[in-house]
């Protein structure tokens, strides 16, 4: 295969691309090292070399970090060792080697963000925000009670109680106000007006 461009990127950092639509990041001086310039051609010998010897150690520590400062989906973390510049199969390896062992499972992922988001948040904006992360949220329809999810209407009573401080002297106004702001969080017209009657709104 064939270097295509050499770019600079930063102080010291060159991005390369390849003739197979593949590119990657790498530090400028690593790079010069080699003594291989646009145009000129790289056998996969020495592609492969690069890859598991350089990048997929690096790919795989930089996972390892991420991970201990937080969990991540795999479209995160997926996502994240991409923008570092890693070539996409070392980014694809270094995945299956967290996943390995563990250390990422998007079912784990849902219930614990599930858990955490789930009493300020409408089910449909649960859903859009995990399928924004990668999740099978098709999946999870069909496992609410496994995932042990609030129920909307109990959300929307809860979060009535922070942002209303006295419901008798909520006024047309702001009742039009609140409810424009739960459709928007997701909320189901019928459940919204639901909880308004049970609160005497």
């Amino acid at each position: 295969m064939y270097i295509l461009y050499i770019e600079k990127i930063s102080r010291n950092k060159v991005r390369i691309s390849l003739d197979n639509d593949e590119h990657f990041i790498i530090d400028e001086k690593q790079w010069n090292s080699f003594g291989i310039k646009t145009g000129d051609f790289i056998d996969e010998e020495f592609i492969n070399k690069l890859y598991n010897e350089y990048f997929l150690v690096q790919a795989k520590r930089k996972a390892l970090m991420l991970l201990k400062m937080r969990d991540h989906s795999k479209k995160e973390l997926t996502d994240k060792l991409k923008l570092k510049g890693f070539p996409n199969s070392v980014v694809a390896q270094a995945v299956d080697y967290v996943i390995s062992f563990r250390y990422i499972d998007d079912e784990r992922y849902a219930k614990n963000y599930i858990n955490f988001k789930g009493k300020n948040k409408s089910k449909k904006e649960l859903f859009y925000e995990l399928s924004m992360k990668g999740i099978d949220t098709y999946s999870l329809k069909e496992d609410e009670d496994i995932l042990e999810m609030h129920d909307d209407k109990e959300t929307i009573r809860n979060i009535l109680s922070k942002r209303v401080k006295c419901f008798e002297d909520l006024d047309l106004k702001e009742k039009e106000r609140m409810t424009r702001y739960l459709a928007r969080r997701g909320f189901a017209a019928s459940d919204i007006f639901f909880v308004y009657n049970e609160l005497g709104i």
